[in-house]
């Protein structure tokens, strides 16, 4: 094998990265770590994430999971997925608004992937643009967006 053909091999096992993603399954914003299940840079994989925002007194943690699937090659990729959104809220009251609704405490809401990634077969920079609907008792978002840049690798 020449040094030359050595050079271009990935010396990545599997498709994993972290992330900021602003607005999109976190609601707000959110730090994620993602991962395909198979030793490959496409094909079905999980998200994890976590964040917090406090305002005036009232606050909200979510927890974004969820399942994703990767089409395409050459680190330019489809992603679609699947998962939800664990959301607890505190205020004085104990009570948020979600849409019409009066949350209290906690609750969950579903959400979807659709959407590009950019992530280098040998690591690196990590883009994400999506369209993440939303929806749960009484919540219908169906155009919200995030976007994310990370690290691959």
């Amino acid at each position: 094998m020449s040094t030359q053909t050595f050079a271009q091999e990935s010396t990545r096992e599997r498709g994993r990265g972290v992330f900021v993603e602003i607005l999109g399954n976190g609601l707000i914003g959110s730090i994620n770590y993602d991962q395909r299940f198979e030793k490959r840079f496409d094909g079905l994989g999980f998200k994890g994430g976590i964040s917090y925002f406090a305002f005036n007194g009232s606050s909200v943690a979510a927890a974004p999971f969820g399942l994703n699937y990767l089409l395409g090659k050459n680190g330019k990729y489809f992603e679609v997925g699947l998962g939800a959104t664990y959301l607890r809220f505190a205020d004085s009251s104990n009570t948020f608004s979600v849409g019409n609704e009066r949350t209290i405490g906690d609750g969950l809401v579903g959400n979807m992937i659709f959407g590009y990634r950019r992530e280098p077969v040998d690591g690196g920079f990590l883009f994400r643009a999506s369209m993440t609907p939303v929806f749960g008792s009484g919540t219908f978002l169906p155009f919200y967006f995030g976007l994310s840049l990370g690290y691959a690798f």
